[in-house]
């Protein structure tokens, strides 16, 4: 259990005016002004309770930092919101002024609000130690704590409203991605990079990464790899997930949603094909019952993936195709920076859009096939059909390029180019199976 010590002004105790309602125990408020010199920075350990990374290059950031700067105004605590924190239990001395607050679950304890506010404080106590600030403002900021939550959701949802916390930052303070997040462990492509290392699972999660990796690069010229937001991860998953896109036959729904839009992607990856009344726990075990299922061809498709971006070009060389003259085909810059694989940040000759990998990887639905347990396994290695049917693929994305005057959304939402892509696999998946490829 860590202990926190804090000199507190005006420290207050609020207990919950329906305790005697209540059988199973309730939450207590606990609230005081703190030196901002004073912030323990251990707090920055405690952060998985608040459902999104700080960015402190907003306008908003900005102003809570001029606000705090500004010792000719010493209403930082007033017009700041404060800090909100959840703890296992807060003690109060009053003879020292001190209060002692204990975190101990690091799903229940920590920062849930006030994120920003904290961050640019201990940022402030830092450039005192390097000599950027001369010492910390004459402020102080109001700390809330509150000891007894089971849960920090619904708080943290609630109070996270001055700038809106989005749908997949919630989900993770919610613990929905943890299976998945498991089965991306195993994916490792050819250049050494985990790809789980770089999915962005929170709101700024990406950033606040990029920022950190700055100061540790100091300018050494290396370039960071890219991050991939994890409603991008679960549309391409969407795809290969039978019980959302059947591929028992060639009349099926194809997916194109999961190109044209990712925040319904997430809300389909959620609710699992499920009734919209369904509860959460419903939803939560059918959802993670599918992801188990799929675990064996997970790592494959997102390597897959990788193969045909760092590869799609070629195949339209194979074909005659000149696809360095369409005006999406975008190559290194006048730096000579190449553009990077999104998933395994290797180099590109050229740029593949989204609205042709999509379909195209889609297509390898085809392929899918399930055993007698639920377990999903290939008809035919994937990176083998790919070799074998690669030319055609590309023959049938570039034709549509053109009609469509080489405009990569048209392509991504052409249902035609879905349809023709997934049939000439779905060809090649029976004739393989009976020994026919």
């Amino acid at each position: 259990m860590t202990k926190l010590t804090i000199p507190a002004k005006s420290f207050r105790r609020f207990d919950d005016p329906r305790a005697q309602e209540r059988s199973d125990g309730f939450p207590v408020k606990y609230r005081f002004y703190a030196p901002v010199d004073r912030v323990p920075e251990e707090l920055l350990d405690w952060m998985e309770t608040n459902p999104r990374d700080q960015n402190l290059n907003t306008d908003t950031a900005k102003i809570i930092r001029a606000s705090l700067l500004d010792d000719e105004t010493p209403s930082f605590h007033l017009w700041n919101r404060g800090i909100l924190i959840s703890a296992e239990k807060v003690t109060y001395d009053n003879r020292t002024g001190l209060a002692d607050l204990f975190l101990d679950n690091r799903q229940l304890h920590g920062n849930i609000d006030g994120g920003h506010t904290l961050r640019i404080i201990l940022d402030c106590q830092e450039q005192v130690k390097l000599g950027e600030l001369p010492r910390m403002p004459r402020q102080y900021v109001e700390i809330e704590v509150i000891t007894g939550l089971t849960s920090p959701e619904g708080l943290a949802e609630a109070r996270n409203t001055s700038v809106a916390v989005d749908l997949k930052s919630m989900e993770e303070l919610r613990r929905s991605f943890e299976v998945l997040k498991d089965i991306l462990k195993d994916c490792v492509f050819d250049n050494g990079q985990r790809l789980l290392d770089h999915v962005e699972f929170r709101q700024n999660q990406m950033r606040a990464a990029k920022e950190r990796n700055a100061k540790e690069d100091a300018g050494d010229g290396a370039v960071s790899a890219n991050w991939v937001d994890v409603r991008e991860i679960i549309s391409i998953l969407n795809m290969f997930n039978l019980a959302l896109y059947s591929n028992k036959s060639l009349q099926g729904t194809q997916p194109i949603q999961s190109f044209s839009g990712k925040e319904v992607g997430l809300k389909k990856f959620l609710q699992a094909g499920q009734e919209r009344d369904a509860s959460d726990e419903l939803c939560r075990e059918t959802r993670e019952t599918q992801l188990r299922q799929m675990a064996p061809i997970i790592p494959d498709i997102f390597l897959l993936w990788d193969h045909i971006e760092r590869n799609f070009t070629g195949a339209t060389s194979q074909i005659n195709k000149r696809y360095g003259s369409r005006r999406y085909a975008k190559g290194a810059n006048e730096r000579g920076v190449k553009p990077k694989a999104m998933l395994s940040s290797q180099d590109l000759k050229y740029v593949v859009p989204k609205g042709i990998m999509y379909p195209v990887v889609g297509a390898f639905r085809a392929l899918v096939r399930v055993d007698r347990e639920g377990m999903y396994y290939w008809a035919a290695p994937p990176m083998e059909a790919w070799e074998d049917m690669k030319a055609t693929l590309a023959s049938f994305v570039m034709d549509t390029s053109d009609e469509l005057a080489n405009n990569p959304a048209n392509i991504g939402r052409s249902s035609n180019l879905w349809s023709n892509l997934y049939s000439n696999m779905y060809v090649y998946a029976l004739e393989h199976e009976r020994g026919d490829a």
